[in-house]
């Protein structure tokens, strides 16, 4: 698991999402500096923090950011543009070769869509509407274009998804309530959907900011993770990170905490 933390003392330089290579040896992950020369790096760390090596320095407008990294089974990493700072925007799903070179579009992500993420394949994925009640979708890229996705019906209001390495299942998550988070897992090939786990917040967390929950398959597939942030203002030490582990037929569970710090979001590949 790769956790990032902005700290209070230099906000203006941080780490964007991450991801841990397919053969496990690296870690990947963007460098964003904000201010008056703003700047998105992709750069790559061995996983004994060794060999700190920008890989590639991306194209910067107004309104043009990068989200969501990963390493396809082919070696490429691919991640997510967007440009909200010009007419027409747009967000596309690009892919660059490791060593920096040969970036390319993969796709063009339909408007009205967020959280696109892709399987190892770099064709099968799954998308969240940006409605006033979020629906996920799921599908194929096929010639650069992402189709027609499925709706996955029961994933109204979801919070999060996240779908396999292989592309076969895709975990999402949704509020129960007030205090407890239920995840579900979907099959792409059957549109089958279970509930996986209901996960009651823990005590202290007496309202979650929803945008720190994230989900992962572990594992392969055969394990889920759940992580999800108690809030603090930057410079103070009560937020923490709250972790749970379990099997993907919800079984296993194991929770732990990362305490002491503020504005936690965990990124994990």
């Amino acid at each position: 698991m790769v956790v990032a933390v902005t700290p209070p003392s230099n906000l203006n330089s941080y780490i964007g999402d991450a991801c841990v290579a397919s053969d496990g040896s690296k870690l990947y992950f963007f460098h964003i500096t904000s201010g008056s020369n703003p700047s998105t790096k992709i750069v790559s760390v061995n996983k004994d923090g060794s060999s700190l090596t920008n890989i590639a320095t991306l194209a910067i407008s107004t309104g043009v950011n990068y989200k969501s990294i990963k390493q396809l089974s082919n070696g490429k990493l691919a991640f997510i543009k967007n440009n909200f700072g010009s007419n027409p925007i747009s967000t596309s799903i690009e892919v660059i070769n490791s060593d920096g070179t040969g970036q390319e579009k993969l796709a063009t992500v339909p408007l009205g869509f967020t959280n696109h993420q892709i399987a190892n394949d770099g064709k099968r994925f799954v998308i969240t509407s940006s409605a006033a009640i979020p629906l996920a979708y799921s599908g194929t890229i096929v010639n650069s274009n992402m189709g027609d996705p499925k709706s996955i019906v029961n994933s109204r209001n979801v919070l999060t998804t996240k779908i396999s390495s292989d592309g076969t299942k895709i975990v999402y998550a949704k509020m129960n309530g007030t205090n407890k988070i239920d995840l579900y897992s979907y099959t792409t090939a059957t549109e089958a959907e279970v509930l996986v786990k209901t996960v009651t917040l823990p005590a202290d967390i007496t309202s979650l900011s929803t945008w720190t929950v994230r989900l992962n398959w572990m594992e392969g597939s055969s394990k889920i993770l759940l992580s999800f942030a108690k809030d603090s203002n930057f410079g103070t030490v009560d937020g923490y990170l709250n972790c749970v582990l379990i099997n993907a037929d919800g079984s296993g569970e194991k929770t732990w905490k990362i305490n002491n710090q503020d504005d936690w979001l965990a990124f994990t590949e």
